[in-house]
Parts: structure tokens; sequence; C-alpha cells
């Protein structure tokens, strides 16, 4: 463990530096992730479906706090990324299935092409009988529509709210697509009836790729990189006059989120069983933008907390109060955000931070104050050494002035 020094009316205050993966995190994870994990061997099928559907929930809304908490970007339009994941993994489940499992009117092909009169799965479709292909599929054309639109949006200089409404406007174009090519997507009523992986050993497969993930986000967002992305969030301008190509480290964070929620939508859609145009609406997008918040979106726990919490709060009390969830919900969100803006996570961590603070200065017999290291200091030392790797390169810091 390294220390950080700094200097207050003449004394010296050392601050330890946290590691990458703290040994009480790490038994933390650990612990949740056996539970989770055994949980179908003694509770009930219902709730592990639950289980593992929060658990895809939580990866989605982990992407949202990683591109709205640490870069600033509030998107209104990701289920767009996680709904292309759901169908492509759906399409290809479906047409193995149905393959295997001639529909209604004898014929091999999914009954929705059936209803709308195709004879054939479509030439273009038909590569994604292959799971294989189909996971292809789900990393690479989520994260080519993000790259696009990262490049038209942010070397534009399009941010704020401004890119909220064209992410939301996005997800209301996919949606109403969906609904006109029904003979290709299902339409309103989406793909259902198809084989799924609901069994303990995909739950287990879930919870790996959860913990790869938010172990990444971890890493990306600890690193140098991770600092840049933070002084773009603060302040984009100063960062972009201090030499960072702000738009090329926007576009790469919101290229390896859009992964992130196809991905999920992916593994959504082989437990679940059913995918919809809903899928792909803003009414998602918005959801997972409240998980986020109430967990804390400027941490990477936060949004696994804010789902759990959020929706095992939801379906219980749309159980108990069907007349009245959805006001309360109203209220939750209401208060966490009125007092609470740091979320859940986001304000225990601040205040951890706080008290190790007073302790810091308490041993150097000086009064705690306000007074902390910016963004520039931490990138200086951060930086300090002219270490320039490859990413710094890629993403401009070559060119930084002063």
């Amino acid at each position: 463990m390294t220390t950080a020094s700094t200097g207050l009316g003449g004394a010296r205050l050392r601050l330890r530096r946290e590691p990458m993966f703290p040994l009480w995190s790490i038994a933390g994870v650990a612990a949740v992730v056996a539970i989770l994990a055994t949980y179908p061997l003694y509770g009930t099928e219902y709730v592990m479906n639950l289980l593992g559907m929060f658990v895809c929930f939580s990866i989605f809304a982990l992407s949202i706090s990683l591109i709205w908490g640490f870069a600033g970007i509030l998107s209104l339009g990701q289920a767009i990324y996680f709904g292309m994941g759901a169908y492509f993994i759906a399409l290809s489940l479906k047409l193995s299935y149905a393959a295997e499992n001639p529909t209604r009117y004898g014929g091999t092909i999914p009954d929705y092409m059936e209803w709308n009169g195709l004879e054939e799965v479509p030439t273009i479709m038909a590569p994604l009988m292959h799971l294989e292909v189909a996971i292809v599929c789900l990393l690479f054309f989520p994260t080519l529509l993000a790259f696009i639109f990262g490049v038209i949006t942010f070397k534009r200089h399009i941010y704020g709210v401004y890119c909220a409404v064209i992410t939301l406007a996005e997800a209301l174009i996919l949606q109403e697509f969906i609904i006109e090519y029904q003979a290709y997507t299902g339409g309103f009523n989406g793909i259902t009836d198809y084989e799924t992986y609901n069994n303990m050993y995909f739950l287990w497969i879930i919870l790996g790729v959860a913990v790869v993930l938010f172990g990444a986000t971890r890493l990306l967002t600890h690193s140098r990189i991770g600092t840049v992305l933070k002084s773009v969030r603060d302040n984009d301008v100063r960062a972009e006059f201090n030499g960072y190509e702000v738009a090329n480290y926007r576009i790469f964070v919101f290229c390896f989120a859009s992964m992130m929620a196809a991905v999920a939508g992916g593994l959504y859609a082989a437990w679940m069983g059913i995918v919809s145009h809903l899928d792909t609406g803003p009414i998602l997008s918005i959801e997972g933008v409240i998980w986020a918040a109430v967990g804390g979106r400027s941490t990477v726990i936060g949004p696994f907390v804010g789902t759990f919490l959020v929706k095992g709060a939801e379906f219980f009390l749309s159980q108990q109060l069907a007349w009245a969830w959805q006001l309360v919900m109203g209220l939750l969100f209401i208060f966490v955000v009125k007092f609470m803006p740091d979320g859940i996570i986001g304000t225990m961590g601040k205040s951890i931070a706080n008290r190790r603070m007073r302790s810091a200065y308490a041993e150097t017999g000086g009064a705690y104050g306000a007074e902390t290291l910016s963004i520039a200091d931490r990138l200086r030392a951060v930086f300090a050494g002219g270490n320039a790797s490859f990413m710094d390169y890629l993403f401009g810091r070559d060119g930084r002035r002063g």
C-alpha cells in the first residue's frame, strides 16, 4: 500500500492510497457471489429467476454509471445496446428452436415469420442460427453503432442535455423499427417460446460475467484513463485546454459501456426467454439511470446495490401495495436525489473518506478543512515521470500544452 503526502500549514499529511481491490471488497464480493450462486440449491425457482434478471440489469446499470458518473455522459437511450444484444441472442435461440421443433403450421421457421407471410428465414438472418455468430454480432454491432454515434456527437462537442435528447430519440426510432418490421423482429409481441438457459449453471455464468465486468470497470476507472475521464466529467474545457482529446476519451468509454450493455442484454434474453421492443426503449433506459443514481453513479458497486434495492422493492411492493407501489418508488427516488445526491454507496464512501481525512489531520495536529487534491493535481501525480503509454498517445496526450 502506497502513501501520498500533502502539506497544510507547514505540516505534512500522509494519506494512504487504497489498493486497486481492497481485501474487504474482495471478501464482500466473494460472499455475495457465493450466496447468489448457491441459492438455487435451497431457494425457490421464482426467486432464482429474479436474481438472474437482477444481475443482468446490474450490468446494464453499471454501463450507465460508467458513462454518466465517470465521464459525464447522460444517455437516455442506453437500452438501445441492451436490446440489440438481447435480440441477437433471442433470434439465434428462436431460429434454432424452430428448426428442431416445427411450428403449428408445420414449418421450420419462427412462428411470427409464418404469421407475416415469410416462407423461409431471410438470408441475412440465417447465420444467426449459430449461437457463436450471434455472440460475435452482439459484441461487434452495438459497439460499432456506439462508435458511429460517438464520432457524430462527441466530435461535434454535443454534450449534456442535447446528447441525452439525441439518445432518447434513437431509442424511440429503434422501438418503432422493431414494431414496424414484425416479420423479422416479432413486432409488438416480441420474441418468445424458445429454449432458454434458465438453470443454476447458467446463473453461475451470469455471475462470472458480472464479476469480470465489474472488475474491468474498476480497473478502468482507477487507471490513468479513468483519471482523465473524471477530469473530463468535472471540466471538459480545462481538460481539452491541457491537451487531452476529450472526444476520443468519451468515444472510447461510450463504446466500452455499450458493449457491456449488449452483453447484459444477451444474458437477459438467454435467461428470461422473452424479448420485446420495451427492452430497447427509453423506459428501460430511464430505469437504468434511476438504478445507477440510487446506488451511486460515481461508484462501481453502486449500480449493483441500486438495481437490487429498486427492483427488489418494486417486486415486493407490487404484491403488498399494488395500488401505491409506483408512488412509493417515486418518493424513494426523490428522497435519494434530494438528500443523497451521490447515491447510497457514494454517500457512504464520502463519509468514510471524510472520517479518514479527519483522522489524518488530527495526527498532524492540524484542523480538518475542505482542502483536497484537485483533479489537475491528481493528473500531474499520475503522469509524473513522462511515462506516456500507447493509450495516452492514442487519446492525444502527446499534444498536451503547458
